[in-house]
């Protein structure tokens, strides 16, 4: 019965207008024209600088740049494109909206609003009007008598629920999507949600292994067990090519420095000052060096383009809730959520009680089939030894100081075969200039043509040494020579 043709909040792809019929009033979510075409004219760029950061391969200490991660740019792109699409499609947003409010439905602190049907289309959407504070506008919170804290502890525990529990998850949580409200039956806060045309998924496997991963941090401190979740995730090579010891050395030391951190109620490193970084940074160097090396060589590490929104989204909610809570720390907020997903480690918390249990007493079935299998275990290293022995098997080991003599060799001889080639060029240029051997006309250009390659060779030269010294650098920054 009544439209207000004033946009109560506009966006890039869209606005929102508030209406009413009867006694009903509703949030209209409106596409803009043309979003379709300007994709494509836009997309088809972006994909050729995905394409060139790939060819580049761009590099940097710390992060997702670092040298021991393979980076996949065309695959975040299509990742990108893909949710870029679907964020478009007001039925598929409909349909997403209604999924994260069933998921929330016995949550009283989490709301979302109900659609329509009935009056949405793939360019338009009709949903309840459901007005609130926006969650970062921390005067206007405290003014309705909530505390912004307590806003923060849910926020995270809601992004935690959403990746762990639900596999579904609110890929752009940012201060625009997310308003909070006085909770009428509780007195406390609780969280409104919007927007939902960008949401992306976990399967069973990646669910579980997001789980498994912090378990193995937090609780069982298995670096092993951290390295297989990593692994179920994406983010770990599983083709074995690398050196997996020297990764699990550099994630014990993680975790121990971890664990360190949390039960001290210490700084984590993003905390420490300049100085502090780098002094840390040495004694790592100096205790892990080999691994630290090793792990550049084989980049084992990968950035899955699948895992993009959630970083995404994991910073969006550490900036909402630093904005809340100086003391804010989503790592600290997780462990006690983590009591929580015991159902969600082996299937129920009973079955995860009695492992952990076993696990402590030796009693696990694991530990069982290892005492029933060991006498077979124990014929089959001896077989192995015997072939040793006669010859059938070869024996690979892996020396790191070896490589790093082979690559100062590499670059000596190559070094060393530019500068015997640019002599020769050169000699040559001077003797077809002085020795008279051809005729003028044609040692004119020859010597040219022959000074011009012994150049081209002698600037290879000093590249060579310069190239060699940074090696050098390169290995003493991590210690080892």
């Amino acid at each position: 019965d009544e439209f207000n043709r004033t946009s109560l909040a506009a966006a890039s792809l869209g606005q929102v207008h508030v209406a009413r019929k009867g006694d009903t009033l509703y949030a209209v979510k409106i596409q803009r024209q043309y979003l379709r075409e300007l994709f494509e004219v836009d997309l088809g760029q972006l994909r050729q600088v995905a394409a060139f950061a790939d060819g580049l391969d761009l590099q940097s200490e710390g992060g997702i740049l670092d040298r021991n991660t393979q980076r996949d740019w065309v695959g975040v792109f299509e990742e990108n494109k893909r949710l870029l699409y679907e964020e478009i499609d007001y039925l598929n947003e409909m349909k997403n909206c209604d999924r994260f409010r069933n998921n929330f439905e016995k949550v009283r602190h989490i709301r979302a609003p109900k659609t329509y049907p009935e009056f949405t289309t793939d360019k338009i959407m009709t949903m309840e009007y459901l007005p609130g504070i926006k969650i970062t506008d921390i005067e206007k919170i405290l003014e309705e008598g909530l505390d912004p804290v307590d806003v923060s502890t849910k926020m995270a525990q809601a992004f935690l629920e959403q990746l762990c529990r639900h596999g579904f998850f609110h890929s752009d949580p940012h201060p625009g999507n997310v308003a909070v409200e006085k909770n009428p039956q509780t007195g406390d806060a609780r969280l409104i949600f919007y927007d939902f045309g960008m949401m992306d998924s976990f399967d069973a496997v990646r669910r579980k292994s997001v789980v498994d991963f912090f378990f193995a941090i937090y609780y069982d401190r298995d670096v092993k067990a951290a390295c297989d979740a990593l692994e179920g995730l994406g983010c770990l090579r599983t083709d074995g090519d690398y050196d997996r010891i020297a990764v699990e050395r550099v994630g014990q030391d993680f975790i121990d420095r971890f664990q360190e951190t949390l039960q001290t109620d210490g700084q984590w490193e993003s905390e420490l000052s300049e100085e502090e970084k780098k002094f840390r940074i040495r004694n790592q160097r100096k205790k892990l060096g080999e691994e630290f090396l090793s792990l550049n060589k084989d980049t084992p590490f990968v950035f899955p383009p699948t895992l993009t929104f959630v970083f995404r989204a994991f910073f969006s909610i550490d900036g909402i809730g630093k904005t809340l809570d100086p003391k804010y720390d989503l790592t600290r907020l997780t462990l006690p959520y983590l009591k929580e997903l015991l159902d969600l480690k082996d299937g129920s918390a009973l079955k995860t009680t009695l492992l952990r249990i076993g696990k402590r007493i030796g009693l696990r079935p694991e530990d069982i089939n290892q005492a029933v299998t060991q006498p077979r275990r124990t014929a089959k290293v001896e077989d192995i030894v015997t072939r040793l022995e006669q010859g059938d098997f070869k024996l690979r080991v892996r020396a790191l100081d070896v490589e790093r003599q082979l690559d100062r060799s590499k670059i000596t001889q190559k070094t060393t075969f530019q500068a015997v080639i640019a002599g020769l060029f050169l000699q040559s240029a001077i003797a077809v200039m002085l020795t008279g051997v051809a005729p003028p006309v044609v040692a004119k250009p020859l010597s040219r043509g022959l000074f011009a390659v012994a150049a081209g060779f002698g600037i290879s030269v000093p590249l060579g040494i310069l190239k060699m010294r940074q090696l050098e650098k390169y290995n003493e920054k991590y210690g080892v020579k």
